[in-house]
C-alpha cells in the first residue's frame, strides 16, 4: 500500500503543473486592471504603470509563470496584491474555517443521509420511501444561494433563533489556537465560545450539508435495493439471523463502500464549491477570501486558493482509495 501511495502522490505532480497553466493563463483573462482596480478611476496614466512595473505586471506572460513556480518551490504564493500581505499566510489563516463548516456539513449529511438511504431502500414504495424521494429530488434541485436566503430569512430574520452570518459573536474576543474554533474553545474550556460558534454554524452547515445528504440518501437507497435482492442476502436470512442484523451487517456493511466515494469526492468538492455559501454567511474561509479576489483582480490569491482547492480535492481522492484498501481485502490486494 505504501507504494501505492508513492505512484498516487508522484502523479499529482503533472495534474498541479497543468491545473497553474490553466489559472495562470485564464486569470489574466478576466476583464480589468488590478493596477486600475486598485488605484481607482482617478489615477493617472503614470501612476498606473509605475503600480503595475512594481506588481511585475508588465513583464511577458512566460517570465511571470517562470517567477511564479520558482516562488511555489521555495513556499512562496506571492503576496496579495489587495493587502500586500503573503498569500499562502492569508490563506493558512483561513484554511481552517473552510476545513471546519466542510467536516460539519459531511459529518450532518453522513447522519442524515445514510440512516434516510437505508430505511428507504428496505422499504421500497412505502410512504416513507416517497418523502424521501422527494426529499432528495428537492435537496438536489434547490440551489445552494436560494436555500441560504431562505434560512437566513426564516431562521435569523423572522424567528430570530440565529445569527444570519458571521463565524463567532462580535462580542467574544479568544486566541486562536487550532484554528478551529469549536476545538479551541473546547481546549480552553471557554464553553460560550463554543455555544457561540455552534449556533454560528448551523444554517451554513444545513446550506452545504442539504445537498450531500440528498445525494447520499438516493444513492445508498438504490445500493440497498441491488444488495438486498442478492443471494447472500437471502442466505443469511435463512440462518435465522433477525431483520437488523441482515440489513445491518450485511446489507449496509456492503453498500457503504461505494457510499464512500460519494462521501469523499462531495467533501473535496465542498471544500471548493463553498465559495457561493461563505460569501452569503460571511463565513471567513477561502471561498469567500478567493471570491474578494476575483473582484479586485487579485491575481496572487486567486492562483493560490485555486492551487490550494486542487490540491485538497486529489488528496481527498487519494486518501479514498487508501479506505478502499483499507475496508476491502480484494482492493487491498490489488493494490500491493
Amino acid at each position: 500500500m505504501a507504494s501505492f501511495l508513492l505512484r498516487r502522490l508522484l502523479a499529482l505532480i503533472p495534474v498541479l503543473i497543468l491545473v497553474l497553466v490553466i489559472v495562470f493563463s485564464l486569470v489574466r483573462l478576466i476583464p480589468g486592471d488590478p493596477a486600475v482596480t486598485l488605484l481607482g478611476p482617478g489615477a493617472t496614466d503614470a501612476q498606473i504603470a509605475a503600480l503595475r512595473a512594481q506588481m511585475r505586471l508588465d513583464e511577458p506572460f512566460y517570465l511571470q509563470f517562470v517567477n511564479y513556480l520558482l516562488g511555489l518551490l521555495q513556499g512562496d504564493m506571492g503576496i496579495s496584491l489587495k493587502s500586500g500581505a503573503p498569500v499562502l499566510q492569508e490563506i493558512l489563516l483561513r484554511l481552517p474555517a473552510t476545513l471546519e463548516l466542510a467536516i460539519c456539513a459531511t459529518l450532518v449529511a453522513i447522519l442524515v443521509g445514510i440512516p434516510i438511504g437505508v430505511l428507504s431502500g428496505t422499504r421500497p414504495n412505502s410512504i416513507f420511501d416517497h418523502f424521501t424521494r422527494v426529499f432528495s429530488l428537492v435537496g438536489v434541485s434547490m440551489p445552494a444561494f436560494l436555500l441560504a436566503l431562505i434560512l437566513q430569512l426564516i431562521f435569523a430574520t423572522y424567528l430570530g433563533w440565529l445569527p444570519v452570518s458571521g463565524r463567532l459573536s462580535p462580542y467574544i474576543i479568544m486566541q486562536p489556537i487550532t484554528g478551529f474554533v469549536i476545538l479551541d474553545g473546547i481546549i480552553t474550556g471557554q464553553w460560550d465560545i463554543v455555544w457561540s460558534a455552534i449556533r454560528y454554524l448551523v444554517l451554513p452547515t444545513a446550506v452545504l450539508a442539504a445537498f450531500l445528504a440528498a445525494t447520499l440518501g438516493r444513492f445508498v437507497r438504490n445500493t440497498m435495493l441491488e444488495v438486498m435482492s442478492e443471494d447472500f442476502i437471502r442466505t443469511a436470512r435463512a440462518k435465522g439471523l433477525t431483520r437488523a442484523q441482515v440489513v445491518l451487517e450485511h446489507g449496509l456493511r456492503n453498500s457503504l463502500l461505494p457510499a464512500i466515494t460519494v462521501v469523499g469526492l462531495k467533501f473535496a468538492e465542498m471544500l471548493g464549491g463553498a465559495i457561493l455559501t461563505e460569501t452569503i454567511f460571511a463565513w471567513p474561509g477561502i471561498g469567500r477570501f478567493m471570491f474578494e479576489a476575483i473582484k479586485n483582480r487579485d491575481y496572487p490569491v486567486i492562483q493560490g486558493t485555486t492551487l490550494v482547492f486542487s490540491l485538497l480535492f486529489m488528496l481527498t481522492s487519494v486518501l479514498v482509495d487508501l479506505l478502499y484498501g483499507v475496508l476491502d481485502p480484494r482492493v487491498r490486494k490489488r493494490m500491493k
